[in-house]
Formats: C-alpha cells, sequence, structure tokens
C-alpha cells in the first residue's frame, strides 16, 4: 500500500487528465461553432486569438502575432469603436453580465465585415480592477445584410405605399383595429394616421345610413347585427371584394369611392389581417352626370332647332332628322328617314356635294359649306344653304355626319328679283337710313346708298362707287374689338362668315356701332356669283335686347367672368378668324396651385373669395381684346386674339408674378396661391377640342415641371420674334 503522498499524486493526475479532458471537449465545441476565440490581458493590453479569430478577418494568425488591443483596434470600423468601448466600460462597471456588441472589421481583401464580438471578465486584480478577459466573435456578415435588405425593403414598400397618394391604402389586423394609412388615405379622408392607426376600425368611415342598410339583411335569429368590419371581410374570405361606397371625410363631406378588400395570410397560411384598396370616384361620376346632361341639351336643341338639322351615316343615309328638316323637304320623318341625301339632292349638284364629303373623310377639310338644291316630297326644288362636319371618335375615326340645312329657296328669289330690279330700286335704297352697298367679290364698290355715303364718306362726297370696301369701311367684333376684320372673308360665297353677324362693330371715328349685316348674292346669267349687297343695320337696341339672357346663359355669376359655354363659343370664333385671315392667336390654360388647401382649411367662402380676386388680376391683367373664362373649380382661360406664343407666354409670366403676389385677408390669415399656365398657339383646322387639349397638356407640363410656372407648346427658341408677331 501507498502512503499518503501517492494518493494525493493519483487524485493530482485524475485531476489533470479531467482539466485536460474538458479543455479538449471545449475545443471541440470551439471548433464546432466556428468561433473566433480571444483572451485579453485588461492591464497589459496583450491578447490571445485562436487560428479562426484570424480567418475570419482573412489572415493566418501567425500573420497577426504579436496580438494585442492595438490589433483590435486597427481592424475594427473608426465609427464603432465608441460602442464598443461603452459595451467594455458598461460591462466593466458591473452594468451588464458580459460585453457584447455588432461592429465592422476590416477583411484582409478591403471589405468590411459584420462581427458580433463578446465576452465576460474572468480574473480580476487585488483592487476589483479587470485583469483578464475572454470572448469570442461570430460572422454575421450574412445575418446583417439580410436584416438590410429587409429592413430596406421595409422601406421600399412604405414608400410605395405613401407614394400611391392618389389611392387610399389602409390594412387592419384580424380584429379590424387601423394598422397602416397611407397618405393617400389621409387626403381622401382629411384623417392623419395619428388619428387612426391603432385606434379605430374601418367602419368609422362609412356613411351611417349607407351602412345600416347593408347590415340589415345579415342580422341573426335574435336580431344581432355584424359590425361593418365582419360584414365585408366576411366577403374577402378566398376572394377581394370589391363595391362602391359613401365615405364620410373627417370634416363631413361625402365621397364616393371604389373599395377593394383583400385576406393577408402570414408564411404558415394564418390570417395576419386585411388590406383594403380605395379610389375617390365622385369627380368621375359628376363627370358621367355632366356628359349626360350635355348630351340631354344636345337632343333637345336638335329637336327644337329652327334651322333643318340631320346625323347622316358615312354611306350617306340619314339616321336622325329634326322636325325643321321634314318642313323643309315636306316627308314625315319616318319616311326621310328611309332615304339617302343623294337621291334628295338635284343632279345638277350632287357631284360638287360628294366631292366636299370626300374632303372631309380625307381630312382635307374640318367642314364645309355650299349651297345646293334638294327635290322635295312633290318633286320641286328647294334652294338651301349646306353646313356639313364630320364626327370622329377618340382614335380619329370618322363616325357620321352632322348636317345643318337651312332653307333659302326665298332668299334665292329675293336675290334675283335684287338684281332684276336693281335700277328701279336704288330711288327706293337711297330713302332708307339703312347703309346698303353693292360690292363685287374683288371688294370694289359697285352701288352706295344715300346712307352708306353720308356715313362712310361724309356730307359733301358724292359716291364711293369705285372705291374699295376695306377703305372706307372698317368693321371689327365684340370679341376682338381691337382688331380689324377683313371683309374678304365676307365676300367668299363658301365662307361661313354669316356667324359673324351677331358680333358685327362698324368704327365710327373713334366709336364702334353694333350693326346686323344682311347679305345677298349678286349672279350673272349663268348662275354664277359675281357680288353681293351688303345692308347694314343699327342693332344697338336689337343687340340690347338680346345681350341679358346670353350674358346669363355665358357668365360664371361668382366670377362674372365667361363660363364654359361662352368660353367654347368664343373660342370658336377666334378658330374661325384665324382660318379666315391667318392671324396669330393663343390659347392660355391656367390651373391654380394650393388652391385645395385655402378650401380644406378655410371653407368654401375663403375659397370663392380667392377664385373672385384671381379672377380681378385675370381680368386687369390682360388687353381688352382678350377672352377671360373661368372654366370651373379652379380653372381659367384666355383667348389671346392677334397674339403669337412668345407674346403670350410674356402675358403669362407677368399673371404669374402678380398672382404670386397676390394676398387675400381672410381671417385672421392672408390666402396665398400660385398657378401653373400651359399656352398653345391656336392653327387652322384646330377643333376646339383639340385647341382645349393643346392648352391643357402644356399647363399640366408646368405642373409636373414643379408647378408656378408657364410652359408654350413647342421650344420658345424656336418661336418667331416678338417683331414679327401681329399686333
Amino acid at each position: 500500500m501507498g502512503g499518503p503522498g501517492n494518493n494525493e499524486g493519483t487524485l493530482v493526475e485524475r485531476r489533470l487528465l479531467e482539466l485536460a479532458e474538458d479543455r479538449r471537449r471545449l475545443a471541440m465545441i470551439i471548433e464546432g461553432t466556428a468561433a473566433g476565440t480571444w483572451e485579453w490581458n485588461v492591464q497589459t493590453g496583450q491578447m490571445r486569438i485562436n487560428a479562426r479569430w484570424a480567418e475570419i478577418v482573412g489572415y493566418r494568425q501567425e500573420d497577426l502575432e504579436p496580438v494585442s488591443q492595438d490589433t483590435f483596434q486597427a481592424l475594427v470600423h473608426p465609427d464603432d469603436l465608441a460602442r464598443s468601448d461603452a459595451a467594455l466600460e458598461a460591462h466593466f462597471q458591473g452594468h451588464t453580465d458580459q460585453y457584447a456588441c455588432l461592429l465592422r472589421m476590416r477583411h484582409k481583401d478591403g471589405r468590411w465585415i459584420w462581427i458580433h464580438d463578446r465576452g465576460r471578465v474572468f480574473e480580476w486584480d487585488g483592487q476589483g480592477r479587470p485583469l483578464w478577459m475572454a470572448g469570442a466573435h461570430d460572422d454575421v456578415t450574412e445575418l446583417q445584410q439580410a436584416r438590410q435588405d429587409a429592413a430596406e425593403m421595409r422601406q421600399r414598400l412604405q414608400a410605395l405605399v405613401d407614394a400611391s397618394d392618389e389611392v387610399a391604402v389602409m390594412a387592419t389586423d384580424p380584429q379590424g383595429m387601423i394598422t397602416l394609412f397611407n397618405t393617400g388615405a389621409e387626403r381622401l379622408l382629411g384623417y392623419s394616421a395619428d388619428d387612426v392607426v391603432g385606434r379605430v376600425d374601418p367602419g368609422i368611415f362609412h356613411e351611417p345610413e349607407e351602412m345600416a342598410v347593408f347590415l340589415a339583411p345579415l342580422a341573426d335569429a335574435e336580431g344581432r347585427l355584424p359590425t361593418m368590419f365582419q360584414a365585408m371581410t366576411a366577403q374577402a374570405q378566398g376572394r377581394t371584394f370589391s363595391r362602391q361606397w359613401t365615405f364620410l371625410r373627417k370634416d363631413g363631406q361625402r365621397r364616393q369611392v371604389r373599395l377593394s378588400i383583400s385576406r393577408m395570410d402570414g408564411a404558415d397560411g394564418q390570417r395576419i389581417g386585411y388590406v383594403g384598396m380605395a379610389i375617390d370616384i365622385t369627380e368621375m361620376q359628376q363627370a358621367r352626370a355632366d356628359a349626360r346632361l350635355a348630351a340631354d341639351k344636345f337632343a333637345g336643341a336638335f329637336t327644337s332647332a329652327a334651322l333643318g338639322m340631320a346625323l347622316v351615316s358615312l354611306e350617306g343615309r340619314w339616321l336622325d332628322v329634326n322636325n325643321a328638316l321634314c318642313r323643309i323637304l315636306g316627308y314625315p320623318r319616318e319616311e326621310l328617314l328611309q332615304v339617302d341625301f343623294q337621291r334628295l339632292t338635284h343632279p345638277a349638284d350632287l357631284q360638287t356635294d360628294l366631292a366636299l364629303v370626300q374632303d372631309l373623310l380625307a381630312g382635307r377639310r374640318n367642314y364645309y359649306h355650299l349651297e345646293k338644291r334638294y327635290l322635295n316630297r312633290d318633286g320641286n326644288t328647294i334652294w338651301a344653304r349646306l353646313s356639313v362636319s364630320l364626327v370622329r371618335n377618340e382614335r380619329g375615326e370618322p363616325l357620321h355626319f352632322v348636317s345643318q340645312i337651312q332653307d333659302v329657296t326665298a332668299q334665292r328669289s329675293s336675290e334675283q328679283r335684287l338684281y332684276e330690279t336693281e335700277q328701279r330700286s336704288r330711288i327706293t335704297l337711297d330713302a332708307v337710313t339703312d347703309l346698303v352697298l353693292s360690292v363685287t367679290l374683288e371688294g370694289r364698290i359697285e352701288y352706295a346708298n344715300a346712307a352708306a355715303v353720308r356715313i362712310l364718306a361724309g356730307d359733301n362726297a358724292l359716291a364711293l362707287a369705285g372705291h374699295n370696301v376695306q377703305d372706307v369701311l372698317s368693321l371689327t367684333t365684340e370679341y376682338a374689338p381691337g382688331s380689324v376684320l377683313d371683309v374678304a372673308v365676307l365676300l367668299d360665297p363658301d365662307s361661313n362668315a354669316v356667324d359673324l353677324h351677331a358680333d358685327l362693330l362698324m368704327r365710327m371715328g373713334a366709336a364702334t356701332v353694333p350693326v346686323d349685316l344682311t347679305r345677298a348674292w349678286l349672279r350673272d346669267d349663268d348662275g354664277h356669283v359675281r357680288g353681293a349687297v351688303w345692308v347694314l343695320r343699327d342693332d344697338t337696341q336689337q343687340r340690347a335686347r338680346q345681350r341679358e339672357p346670353r350674358h346669363l346663359a355665358e357668365i360664371d355669376p361668382l366670377t362674372e367672368l365667361g363660363n364654359r359655354r361662352g368660353f367654347e363659343a368664343h373660342l370658336q370664333q377666334a378658330i374661325t378668324r384665324v382660318e379666315r385671315t391667318g392671324q396669330a392667336a393663343s390659347l392660355m390654360f391656367i390651373d391654380l396651385d394650393r388652391f385645395k388647401p385655402v378650401n380644406d382649411t378655410w371653407g368654401h367662402l375663403a375659397g370663392d373669395a380667392v377664385l373672385w380676386a384671381v379672377a380681378s388680376v385675370l381680368r386687369h391683367g390682360v388687353r381688352d381684346s382678350d377672352i377671360v373664362a373661368r372654366l370651373g373649380g379652379d380653372e381659367f382661360a384666355v383667348i389671346l386674339p392677334g397674339c403669337g406664343p412668345r407674346r403670350a407666354a410674356r402675358i403669362g409670366r407677368e399673371l404669374l408674378q402678380t398672382l404670386a403676389a397676390l394676398s387675400i385677408p381672410w381671417d385672421t390669415a392672408r390666402l396665398r396661391i400660385g398657378a401653373s399656365i400651359g399656352i398653345a398657339p391656336l392653327e387652322t383646322g384646330m377643333t376646339v377640342d383639340e385647341a382645349v387639349a393643346s392648352a391643357d397638356a402644356q399647363c399640366y407640363r408646368a405642373k409636373a415641371m414643379g408647378r408656378n410656372n408657364v410652359q408654350v407648346q413647342g421650344e420658345l427658341g424656336e418661336l418667331p420674334g416678338e417683331d414679327n408677331e401681329p399686333g
């Protein structure tokens, strides 16, 4: 038997073997986790690392020897050292059980890798200061990158949702509590996200009476009703539930919306909530209602018009006719709809009419006018003044013709009798106060009665025969009083200048007098037009009687500017004048910026005050000859006759400056707005819709370029200089 010393030796050997086995198992565990290990003498800065620690940063262990605190600091990203130091100090002070920090270290190849570094003090000196510390660090670059990618994806999705300000997006948890409320929802409903997220369910947005009607059939046997959220989401199980609703804004305003609700499931297939997307269709429904109203108005005007009117197919068949045309041609409506216009046209005029129809279809004309003969039901000849235009669809494809037919048989007879009795009539004409002129197609005056000589040439003048009518007669129009009308258009048998009669003014010195011009064509023995007789009558009283109802129909009651109806009539006149005279003209569209917040914040009375102030700026900021109109809402337009794009742009910039400086006192605040302005030239062949679309497109362009600017169709550098524009 051995002594005590032998027993102690055996115990020591056994303990050493156990420690060696523990170290071996610990080494295997560490190796299995692929963790880098380190030991650090806090007092001296000396460090010991394993091969994995060096491998993580791209080195061999011997490459980094001797390892110290400086080695660690040299590898750590400068921006992360302070965070690491703070975590160490918190551990040293006993605030944390261990040191842990997520930091970046530079790999040997130059890239930064993410390291999760952790450890703890395992030995303290006699004064209680940390002496030895040990720990491990792991490469978590892929995990950190995945987290960063997920965060970026969440940010992109949130940005996408918030950017969809035209669509209201709301999400709820399975119980109906709102969890997401994007900017589109804030705009539609007037609530902020803070007002509703985590506070309410979507039922608060529904109009109560509409909600009650929807829920009533869903009551259970005991009469209990589900909530609005429960009823709608029950329809969204496995499919999207869409329906039109009336939503109530925070301010009480009603909006019509199309709402679609879908269920959201997690990766495990379990329901995690619902998402709803709502589109405001209030304006679209109003536009449809306006379109129906316009169609009803057209139908009423078509039926009750004094002129004969017809819709004609591309093959020449009557699609619809009004009562006036039936009277002119002597057919019952049902019988007239069974024939085509070719059968009713006098053979001598048919080819001329068909050639003009082909010009319309080929796009060489926008409309045509023709004096032609029809054969009525009894076989008698009817002289008519025909005006035809072609209606196209949105793709530019021809749909049908619109024809206006005025019976001028009596007028033709009067023209013939006038020619035959011209000499005898002169005596009578000299006795009347109306101005009577006989003019050749070239504009040379053949005859002027006494009243015409006295007014146009003076009391002592003997005659006007032989003079050019343009030299002695100055006509203009109410919509462009500053521009002289080229009277040559009144001598064109193919023109529709008769449409100007209601707007004609005659200059007499510095004053202008409203006149009505009656025109009768003079023909030679072969029936060819050789000239015209004009009768100009002072129309002051008649126009005054007509102006009041016309004023009421074409004036916006709030701003006292022209309304859309009056604007479109003046725009058609401006386009027609461009076609006749070749003189430049422009159309300006003005859309106010920051107007909606005025209405939303201060109410519609404040909005009306702003619109009135803007109207005043526009009215006084353009020329007397320009036409200013309010098209609706915060949209305005200005027709600028005799004004090319460059000059119009200068006017637009001046208006923009004035509007920017506009400050309207309201309550305790001052209201300010801006504007976006688009300008397009009026061109020959344009329709009213095409002109409006061109200017509107430039206005949208101005808004897209940051608002508060003027955009003109075409580059200004390519436009003619101001000196080249008509005055």
